[in-house]
């Protein structure tokens, strides 16, 4: 049993998000940024540092980096520097990347994130997660080692990517466990996308992560030696490492090593982590004063105008769906987690007052997200309006349709946006509300079935759930299912 199991360390872990920023051109120069072009046809001789060029800063950098900063709740400073950071990397062309570090544009900012509690009973948990700074810098090339799909051996440098904006994003060393690391970037990249920051693609390299672990005795304040993961890029990679590392670094302890700074590899495949090279420090990258750039500086009317613009955030507006629509903490948090699907629903739920907020919360969250799923679209894409599902809804509320023939239509309003009563009619699936019929077709269950109404009576109530499906059948579907429950209750005493 490793010491962290047996509960003597305690795991300590500050996470580094780098996400491309949602521009068309790259940080200092008008390069195009665009994924899945041919290597190295989206540069510029800024990107390349060729003799006799000059920076010149992306105004909408500048915007995205300050919605960041309201979203999280940080300072965001008026005046920031931008810094050489320097190091040798066959895809970094100019020998230095160009960064924040002393003074960056944000600070002093943070992230609640919710944990799952173990009981739908209970609320989730919710804990603060400090954000030291998020500061902008330009991104590296890409080093393609033995490019299988191309036939090509060696190690071949893509520079698509120099000079991509970036902004990186610090954690303070708030989390205490794998799950908290992944449920802490799943609502920041959540909260990138709802602001329109960063498209937080994951497979496209736009949003990826260093992971710093160290672990302490339990009970102790002082921090432990860290060691840095690089560049992990999906949830599942970053729990397996943090979960790899912590068991590293208590077999080390308890052996009586000590741990030391270093960068590390995560191997998927064994689950391990392994050291590359010693950690460097700052001062190992001869941070100074970029001299071809002046100091950003941003005014408060900057910083009001880029506030007013953002939509409603997503805290605010899960507890408004809350107040509002009456709906459960899960459901508004699912339905804030973006824009698009946020809107959507209000729009759907405002057609009849909210009135029927909690039942097209659950068309949505259940039918609407399986059926993109299932045709791997995003709901932009979907030709189901929020005017359709409000009056699908209202036609299942109604006793018009039942649920089950509600969701035969439901694939082609998603692709078509066909009108839910037309179909209705066309198919013939209106749900049979003249009484008199119902009544016939539950009295022919009845007779038709003496054994089940013989064991219903007995006391054996699944009895009953087969004469419903007995009616159900004969009506094909289209009774509705509370009446014809209510009409074999009366009849079966």
């Amino acid at each position: 049993m490793s010491g962290t199991q047996s509960g003597r360390y305690e795991p300590v872990i500050g996470l580094e998000v780098h996400t491309h920023l949602a521009t068309t051109s790259k940080l200092f120069s008008p390069a195009p940024v665009r994924y899945g072009d041919p290597p190295n046809h989206d540069v510029h001789p800024i990107d390349l540092g060729m003799p006799g060029v000059l920076p010149v800063l992306n105004r909408r950098v500048v915007e995205l980096a300050v919605r960041l900063g309201i979203a999280l709740h940080a300072t965001v400073n008026q005046r920031s520097v931008f810094a050489r950071k320097n190091y040798f990397y066959p895809d970094l062309p100019k020998g230095y990347q160009i960064s924040q570090y002393e003074e960056p544009v944000v600070s002093d900012g943070w992230l609640d994130i919710q944990l799952p509690s173990g009981s739908n009973e209970e609320p989730p948990e919710v804990r603060r997660i400090g954000i030291t700074r998020a500061h902008l810098e330009e991104d590296a090339g890409k080093s393609i080692h033995d490019d299988v799909v191309a036939g090509r051996e060696g190690t071949h440098v893509d520079l698509n990517r120099a000079g991509v904006p970036l902004l990186e994003i610090v954690s303070e060393p708030d989390l205490r466990s794998a799950l908290e690391a992944s449920t802490y970037l799943k609502t920041l990249r959540s909260i990138l996308r709802y602001i329109g920051v960063s498209e937080a693609d994951m497979e496209k390299g736009q949003f990826r992560c260093d992971v710093n672990v160290s672990i302490r005795p339990v009970g102790t304040e002082e921090f432990g030696t860290r060691t840095e993961c690089k560049n992990l890029n999906s949830f599942r990679f970053v729990e397996e490492a943090i979960e790899a590392e912590i068991e590293r670094q208590t077999e080390v302890l308890e052996a009586g090593g000590e741990i030391v700074q270093a960068t590390l590899a995560f191997d998927s495949v064994r689950q391990t982590t392994k050291i590359l090279r010693e950690k460097e420090n700052a001062d190992d990258y001869r941070y100074f004063a970029d001299p071809d750039l002046i100091p950003l500086m941003i005014s408060e009317e900057q910083i009001e105008s880029v506030r007013e613009s953002l939509p409603e955030l997503p805290e605010a507006r899960t507890a408004r769906f809350r107040s509002e629509y009456g709906l459960s903490d899960h459901d508004a948090h699912l339905l804030t987690s973006s824009l698009a699907l946020a809107d959507f629903f209000e729009a759907a739920a405002g057609v009849d007052g909210g009135n029927r907020a909690k039942a097209v919360a659950n068309w949505i969250l259940r039918d609407l997200l399986q059926a993109l799923h299932e045709r791997d679209i995003e709901l932009e894409d979907a030709a189901m309006t929020p005017d359709s599902l409000a009056a699908l809804v209202r036609l299942v509320d109604d006793g018009r349709l039942t649920a089950r023939s509600a969701r035969e239509i439901f694939p082609e309003l998603v692709e078509q946006g066909a009108d839910p009563e037309s179909l209705m009619r066309e198919r013939g699936l209106e749900a049979v509300s003249d009484s008199g019929e119902l009544e016939a077709a539950v009295d022919e269950a009845i007779g038709a079935n003496p054994k089940a109404v013989e064991s219903y009576r007995g006391g054996d109530a699944k009895s009953l759930n087969f004469l419903m499906g007995q009616v159900m059948k004969k009506t094909k579907g289209q009774a509705n299912p509370a009446e014809v429950r209510e009409f074999l209750l009366q009849k079966l005493g």
